[in-house]
């Protein structure tokens, strides 16, 4: 999802880390710990083992584990950019819903037709593939975690002191600006908030040049 917003950087004058939680890319497969908690420690992990201040950019799901853990305020995490970011409330999903995304893990055709439904933007045939591809290799633990232990922090978000940055995509239908606005925006002190218009919710390859240049502006 990131590597398009990375060739807009210049990694000679940023260093930049790409996480895969747990039972997604090529990290490990643990049956146990898909809730928030267990992406938390994830991030935690990660978190420690760079010796320097931290910008954490999350989108969707990355950006609920980052509030999540923002509001811990480990010692080199300096600023948040959420990026079309889940909510700390609890996700109620019909039944109906559920039964969809059964059928969709390991689907190609079904997978490619969620993404192109999540997104506004017609986005290049190799970006398309290659987030198909990796959705194909997520552990069906991952791939159902949302739906069942999706877990409500909302009243940690208080505790967040540091600056944050939440963009939301004017199409989205996943996280609507309105409901980034309410649930995080408004939550969280400080939080500046933007949207990105003509966007849906994979802003990291709909629109990877802002992305970049509102991560580098922050």
């Amino acid at each position: 999802m990131w590597y398009d917003v990375v060739d807009h950087i210049d990694l000679a004058a940023t260093t930049v880390h790409l996480l895969d939680f747990r039972g997604c890319g090529l990290s490990d497969r643990p049956i146990e710990g898909h809730d928030i908690e267990g992406y938390a420690s994830d991030l935690r992990a990660a978190l420690a083992a760079i010796d320097a201040p931290v910008t954490l950019v999350g989108h969707s799901m990355g950006g609920r584990v980052a509030q999540y853990v923002a509001a811990e305020a480990p010692p080199n995490f300096t600023r948040a950019i959420l990026v079309a970011p889940g909510s700390a409330k609890p996700i109620r999903v019909a039944p109906k819903r559920r039964e969809l995304a059964l059928a969709a893990y390991g689907s190609r055709e079904r997978i490619e037709r969620f993404q192109r439904a999540a997104m506004a933007k017609v986005v290049p045939p190799e970006a398309m593939l290659r987030i198909v591809d990796d959705a194909l290799l997520c552990q069906f633990e991952h791939w159902m975690d949302v739906f069942e232990k999706a877990g409500d922090f909302a009243a940690r978000l208080a505790a967040i002191d540091m600056p944050v940055l939440a963009i939301a995509g004017e199409k989205d239908p996943l996280a609507p600006p309105a409901r980034v606005k309410r649930d995080v925006a408004s939550a969280i002190a400080g939080c500046l908030m933007v949207v990105l218009r003509g966007c849906g919710h994979n802003l990291p390859i709909e629109a990877p040049a802002e992305i970049a240049a509102a991560i580098l502006r922050f």
